[in-house]
Parts: structure tokens; sequence; C-alpha cells
């Protein structure tokens, strides 16, 4: 990145040695560092080259100190550029934000937003294929108000095409002191906001469910800390948590109490560690696709490892749960592609989201210090609270399993799930029925679910909201038309139970990748329509013809044959999907 101070105001107190510093801690490299005093004879046409990525008078790369040539060529730089007050004092964090967050491309600093507008806190960010144009407008200001200098060039350039983004401050210290007292209040105040702390704060993410906000989210942040001191990337925290996730199904399992008391513990400890990999992402200001599927994939494998563990230690116990564990999968599976086609269904149709103009304004004081912790946690009131607890998110599942597994039976922990998760369904459906009218459209909807071929283009032919629920309902009936065929001609239930657990993550997959745009129809490998013939052809029939003593053989190995065919199939194909739209 290239860095561009600006003496805004004569005789500016220089503090580029703080900045400096503040830059390197948040491991931003300057590659070069010019100085521009905005108020000289020729400080205009200076900073047009500074933008333009031109060297200035006084830079080694200035050979002669002639006019300046070529301001606002096409030559585009390969870097982008800060553009920050040399007399700026503020938390290194705050840099970090505007300047090293991938999300944001043309970007400036703001204070929330007042009925005037948006208030500019000095500290523009602009991408390396703005910076022509952003160089072409600096000749158009005006430079008897060299304190209005960044704001004039941030209203101005959205008129090029240039969207600058707000980026707020947060729970940290701005200033642009124009006294000892007010640089004295400025530096007091910088050294008693634990940085580290806020930020560890300010990286949980917040629209969570109720217990995950208000208890998770509470230990979790507590974990992020000593994960990032230790160097853990999100990956890394993620596959602990998996691990974690997969020991206590393993102890959940054995059916014996001591065993499962442990097993809900360490499940409970797997959700918080799950909720680390994400606020270490947004600390580090580090994000990728390849996390992001990593992330979701292995909470349905968790989720449904789970399920799987509670029939089993029922049927250990003599108690055939594989019925409710089945239901609880095809349930879970259900909500999770419906919802997943919602809202890809609603993005369909509503196009691309133009963004409103931002209405910049000046900031009206000159230090700014945080009144306390500022925390990503929403606000919903009663009525929101309740509407998501309606929904039973990820946090509330987690807990009722845990729960039951440490003080109930396995049966009583899958009947809850499933209750629960039925009417969280019905919840679903009656938001879907009422506000659904909106789908109506002749759009082609994407598939949001693991359909095959045969399947993916009848549903093609599907509009409204039968275009959200069909891709739901066909996963559904996948599943339970392999359950009870495999049941009838005399397979093991956990074998039955195992497929159709793979299966449903295989529709998971695939609606996932493509809401988020990494995988399409044309990249399914099997497919629903594709199982079922093989199931028919490879497992059921020959359940029906074989004699008696070898069905179950038969039939059992057909099952675990097609888990594992299927499992590779889905998981590979949707990890290349995503690798090839990270590259």
């Amino acid at each position: 990145m290239d860095i561009v101070f600006l003496e805004l105001r004569p005789n500016s107190p220089s503090r580029a040695a703080a900045l400096r510093t503040a830059l390197a801690e948040q491991g931003l490299v300057v590659a070069d560092e010019q100085v521009v005093t905005v108020g000289s004879a020729d400080g205009l046409t200076t900073l047009a080259r500074a933008v333009a990525g031109q060297p200035v008078p006084g830079h080694p790369a200035y050979d002669d100190g002639t006019p300046p040539n070529g301001v606002g060529s096409n030559a585009v730089p390969r870097r982008p550029v800060a553009l920050i007050p040399i007399d700026l004092v503020t938390n290194g964090t705050v840099l970090g934000a505007v300047l090293d967050d991938p999300r944001v491309r043309t970007g400036a600093l703001a204070a929330e937003s007042t009925a005037a507008g948006t208030e500019l806190l000095d500290v523009l960010r602009i991408d390396a294929d703005d910076r022509p144009a952003a160089a072409g407008l600096v000749h158009e200001l005006d430079p008897h108000d060299p304190d209005g200098l960044l704001l004039e060039l941030t209203r101005r350039l959205p008129g090029v095409g240039v969207e600058v983004k707000p980026v707020p401050m947060g729970g940290y210290v701005w200033a642009r002191p124009t006294d000892a007292v007010e640089a004295m209040a400025a530096q007091q105040a910088l050294a008693t906001v634990p940085e580290r702390r806020v930020r560890l704060r300010e990286a949980a993410r917040g629209g969570d469910g109720f217990f995950s906000t208000f208890v998770l989210r509470k230990l979790s942040w507590r974990l992020t800390g000593p994960a990032e001191r230790l160097g853990l990337t999100p990956n890394q925290v993620t596959a602990g948590s998996f691990v974690l996730g997969l020991i206590a199904a393993g102890l959940i399992a054995t059916g014996d109490r001591f065993p499962a008391v442990i097993g809900a513990l360490l499940l409970q400890l797997c959700v918080v560690v799950d909720c680390v990999d994400g606020e270490l992402a947004r600390y580090r200001r580090r994000f990728s696709r390849f996390g992001a599927w990593l992330d979701a994939s292995t909470d349905r494998i968790k989720e449904f490892a789970v399920v799987f563990a509670l029939a089993l230690a029922g049927a250990r116990a003599d108690q055939d749960l594989w019925p409710l564990a089945a239901l609880a999968i095809g349930v879970q599976t259900f909500r999770s592609l419906a919802d997943l086609s919602w809202s890809l269904r609603r993005k369909q149709l509503e196009g691309d989201v133009v963004p409103e103009p931002v209405h910049w304004v000046a900031s009206t004081e000159n230090v700014r210090v945080p009144s306390g912790f500022i925390s990503s946690t929403d606000t919903f009131g009663v009525a929101g609270w309740l509407k998501r607890l309606g929904h039973f998110p990820i946090g509330e599942r987690f807990l009722l399993i845990s729960l039951g597994a440490a003080l109930w039976s396995p049966k009583a922990t899958l009947i809850g799930l499933n209750v629960l998760g039925l009417a969280a369904g019905a919840y679903m459906l009656t938001a879907l029925a009422s506000r659904g009218r909106s789908l109506a459209g002749d759009l082609v909807p994407a598939i949001a679910a693991d359909t095959g071929p045969w399947l993916g283009a009848a549903l093609q032919r599907l509009r409204g909201r039968a275009a959200v629920i069909a891709p739901a309902l066909v996963s559904v009936i996948e599943i339970a038309v392999v359950y009870l065929l495999s049941t009838a001609v005399g397979a093991q239930h956990g074998a039955v139970v195992m497929l159709v657990a793979v299966i449903a993550v295989a529709h998971y997959l695939q609606a996932y990748g493509v809401r988020e745009g990494a995988a399409s129809e044309s990249q399914l490998v099997i497919g629903a329509d594709l199982r079922m013939a093989a199931f028919l052809v490879l497992i059921f029939l020959p359940g029906l013809l074989l004699p008696i003593d070898d069905v179950e053989d038969w039939v059992t190995g057909g099952l675990w044959a097609l888990t594992a065919v299927v499992a590779v199939a889905s998981v590979s194909t949707s990890l290349k999907s995503w690798i090839g739209v990270t590259r």
C-alpha cells in the first residue's frame, strides 16, 4: 500500500512516526510513502501526482523537480493509496479497519450517521483501479480550504463512478486536535482504550440466535484472543471444533451416563469454539471462501453425527430410535434447504442491490473518545427474539441435544428435537405463505438442492413459492424413500440412517454452494434422481429377489458402498467448485 501523509493545517504537528508504528502493528506493508503540504502553492498538483502514483518533489524518484506531466493518465498503479492527515491521533485498529479489510475497496473512516449525514473522519482509502479517477478530481478541489479537501474529494468520487464505503470507527479514539488541550485529551484517551480487548469484542458476529448471542458469544471472544496469540488460523479452529464434535458424538453413542455428560459438555465447547473461527477471521480481517465452505459443511456433519449417536445409544439400550433419527435429519434438511432456497430466490428476483448514495458531512468534533465497549450484539426486542427462537437456530438445537444427552434419555432428546424442529418448519412455512407473494415471476430459479439432471430440469419449470419448496421436498422424499424401502428389505437401520445423513449433507452442500455462487446445477455428479436409480437397481430390487439368507448382507453392504460413493462425490465436487471460485 502507498501512504500519503497530508499537511492540511499550517504547521500541523507531525504524528507520522506514531502512525507508521500503528500501521506496522496492523501488518500493513507501506510500499511507498509521501508527504504533501496541501496549502502550498503547488499543493494540489503535488497531491494529484501522489494519488496517481507518481513521485512528488522531495521523493527519491522525483528526478529534476520539473512540472509534473501525465497526471490522470491511463496508467493504473498496482497498489491502493491511503490519504491520512499527518496530525491524526487514532488507534491502529481504526487504520486497519479502513486500509486492510479485503471487503473494502475504496472506503473512508466514518462516524455513526446523523440526521445531517455520515460524518467523514479524514482517513480515505482509494483502490488501485480508482486512483486515476481520483487524481483527476484533485485539481477541481478548492485550494483555499485544505482542511475540507478530503471531504470534498470523498463527495466527488461517486460522480466519476467510485463508490466510497463508510467504515465505522467503533469503540476507538479519533482526534485531530487544534490546540494543546485537545492534544493532551486525545493522547490520554488513546492510552486508556484497551485496544485489543475492544477489537476482540467487536469481532463477535451480530444476528445470531438468542443462546448464541447471550451465552456462546460471551464465551467465544475470550477464546479468540488466545487463539490469535497462538497463531491459529480460522480453518484450524474449524477443524478443532469438528474434532470436538465427533468426539462428543462418540461419547454420547456409548449410552452410559458419565460419558454422555462429558460428551454434552464437549459438544457445548465445540459450539463455542465454532464461533471462534469467524471471530478470528474478523479480528485479523482475513476471509476465504474455502473457510466459509469448511465451516458450513462441518456444522451439518457434526449435527447429524450427534443425531446418529443418540440413535446408536438407544440401540445399545434395546430401543429402536433410528426412525426418530431419520426424521430429525429429514426435518432439519427440509428447513435448511427451504431457507437457502428462499434467500436465493429473493436475491434472484430483486437483482443486485444498488447502494444508496452516502451523504458525507464534516466532523463536528475534534476529539472523539468512546463511551464504552462497542459490540455487534444486536437488540431485536421481545418480538424479534421470539421470532428468532421460532426458527430454532443451531445454538438452540445443540443446547437441546447437550441437555438431553446429559439429563434425559436419547429417546426424549430425539422426540424434543423433532417436535421443536417440526414447529420451526411450520413457522417457516407460515412465513413463506404470507411473504411469498413477492416471488411471482418468470425467472428460471436456481435449484438449491442436489436434485440431479432429470429432476433439476423438471424443477426449473416451477415458479414462485413452488420453486422455493420443491427442492426441499425432493430432498425429504429421497430420504423417506431410501429409509422406508431399505427397512422393508431388512437392511441394518444404522446403515440406512448413515446413508440418509450423507444424502442430507450432499443436498446442503449443493444448496449452500448455489446460494453463495460457488456451484451450479451443471456441476452435479450424482443427484437425487441418479442416486434413487442406483438405489433401486443395485440395492432394493436385489433385496426383493435374493434368497432371504443373503438379503441383509447384500442390502447393508450396498448401502455402505453407496454411502461412500455419495460422500466422496458430493464433498469432492463441492470442494472443487469452491476452490475454483477462490482462485
